[in-house]
């Protein structure tokens, strides 16, 4: 199992123990983070936020030295094991409501104001922290981690789920990366998506989350999510069930700091057929191996520094394996693979590359990350020096767009880059029908041969405005396109929200053209039209 060291640490480099959780927020660039509070030896308390996708890998009671978790030292909290008749019997409260014996946060409402489910099993009373019980449920990879918390985020992993004969036929999207593709994940992910009562716990989640964001601040939601909203869930009509647990005993109450395990649970299926697009049928040959050398370390050991420029996501793998939580179904499905397609592989001697990617493992520690490569989906954002990105989530009327270009990434073999930007102040086309400012995505296309950038305004108003498509020559810089495109959205203003012809000229080094909307395009068509245009 990879060890993970976290950045930034604890000031003072103290020996501290990860102590609770704090709430899930926003960071200005809309990535979600998590709170996390340690406690030193001096009982002094510290609050760090690290991005949502490191969660799956910590555990209350964890031991951490200038930032490194100690395996060794053991972690406090005996084990338990509880039955469950139902989890609609469990009763949601927050943590200022537990004796001050068991766990005491001053007064931190941050920390106090957590949601705790309270289970009643043997005459003891089973506190567990929202936050544990749904890691414990649902995450088991950074990948599950960050789609709990986007808008139909399962929709996103799963391609295909149909039944045959009492067989489910569960494909796996390109989303979910290869060493996650595996038939225990399977079993876990098919679980969650065709289990109605186990899928409306999961969308619970992110309802809970936007409705109280809604509820605390009606005209400005995102100012909710950025101070942070403990998470809540919906206990549904589901059991009996046993957990494995961690705890500490005080009176008659139980702290559960980890759970380790469930049974009990019925998958709705008997047998499960599952497919990846990784998934291949090998041919061996008995040729050379073409080996290429990667600047990973060989020792699974990586630091977490999301601020750091060389903090890279792997989009192929998640590289953390977070502690695994074991799930026992009663009725244990059959699960097996089904490949399709051919891969071949030689078994003769290794002959080193030094072009390309992937391979084996070489050079120095790694820094990686465990934030989403964008905010709300799979696209990464736009290397922008000069110009301010805003969150999906606040990119009303460009939905269909980004369908497109979804689409589009289908459609060709290039690296696509998206951000979302917000058009100037100034006219009355600056804000949209609803009172919310207008918002247009800029789209980078690089391809073997050349780079092109797409403009899409924001359209809800099915206003009438072309896309742009940009092809800069090669001797253009990051920053020079970065000038024109703000050259080209405040001409738009100064015309009422029509591209001016002046501006378009004066952007020298690129050819510009402009694609018309049809209402009559479907999406794919639309893509189509697209893609001419740029290659």
């Amino acid at each position: 199992m990879a060890s993970l060291t976290l950045r930034p640490t604890l000031s003072g480099n103290q020996e501290a123990e990860l102590f609770w959780f704090g709430s899930p927020h926003m960071d200005y660039h809309g990535n979600w983070k998590i709170k996390v509070a340690f406690r030193t030896a001096t009982m002094s308390t510290e609050i760090v936020s690290y991005p949502w996708g490191t969660i799956p890998n910590l555990r209350i009671g964890q031991l951490y030295m200038d930032g490194k978790y100690d395996p060794v030292k053991p972690i406090s909290g005996s084990p338990y094991r509880l039955s469950i008749s139902n989890f609609n019997q469990g009763i949601v409260t927050n943590g200022f409501k537990l004796p001050k014996r068991l766990i005491d946060f001053g007064n931190n409402p941050e920390l106090g104001l957590q949601n705790i489910i309270q289970f009643k099993a043997d005459r003891l009373t089973y506190c567990i922290p929202v936050i544990e019980f749904i890691r414990a449920m649902f995450i088991n990879s950074r990948n599950l981690a960050i789609q709990l918390l986007q808008p139909h985020g399962l929709e996103l992993l799963v391609d295909r789920s149909e039944v045959n004969d009492e067989t489910l036929y569960f494909d796996m999207s390109k989303r979910v990366p290869q060493r996650l593709a595996t038939e225990s994940n399977a079993q876990h992910m098919s679980w969650i998506y065709s289990d109605v009562r186990v899928r409306a716990m999961w969308d619970s989640v992110h309802q809970h989350i936007f409705s109280q964001a809604i509820k605390s601040s009606p005209q400005n939601p995102n100012a909710a999510l950025k101070k942070g909203v403990p998470l809540n869930v919906d206990l549904p009509n589901l059991g009996p069930i046993e957990m494995y647990v961690r705890g500490e005993k005080v009176f008659d109450y139980i702290l559960v700091k980890e759970i380790i395990g469930f049974s009990g649970f019925r998958h709705p299926h008997k047998n499960i057929i599952f497919w990846h697009p990784s998934k291949k049928q090998i041919e061996t040959g008995n040729g050379d191996k073409h080996v290429r050398l990667t600047s990973k370390h060989d020792n699974d050991e990586y630091i977490l520094n999301d601020d750091s420029k060389d903090a890279k996501e792997d989009n192929n793998q998640d590289v953390l394996e977070a502690p695994p939580t074991f799930m026992r179904f009663s009725n244990s499905p059959v699960v097996t693979t089904r490949k399709q397609n051919k891969k071949r592989s030689n078994t003769g001697s290794d002959t080193i590359f030094t072009t390309g990617r992937g391979g084996k493992n070489s050079g120095p520690l790694e820094e990686v990350s465990t934030q989403d490569s964008a905010v709300g989906g799979d696209t990464p954002p736009i290397d922008f020096q000069t110009l301010e990105t805003i969150p999906m989530t606040e990119a009303w009327g460009l939905e269909p767009f980004f369908e497109m270009i979804q689409a589009l990434k289908e459609t060709m073999s290039a690296k696509i880059n998206l951000s979302v930007l917000r058009i100037p102040h100034g006219k009355r086309f600056s804000t949209c029908p609803n009172g919310s400012r207008r918002t247009c995505a800029v789209v980078q296309v690089v391809s073997v041969t050349s780079t092109a950038y797409i403009i899409e305004v924001a359209r809800p108003d099915n206003w009438s405005i072309s896309t742009l498509i940009l092809k800069p020559n090669q001797e253009l810089s990051l920053k020079k396109i970065e000038q024109n495109i703000k050259l080209l959205l405040e001409g738009l203003i100064e015309k009422s929200g029509h591209w001016d012809q002046y501006v378009l000229d004066r952007c020298n080094g690129m050819e510009i053209e402009k694609v018309k909307h049809y209402g009559n395009d479907t999406i794919k068509e639309w893509a189509i039209r697209i893609y001419k245009k740029i290659t």
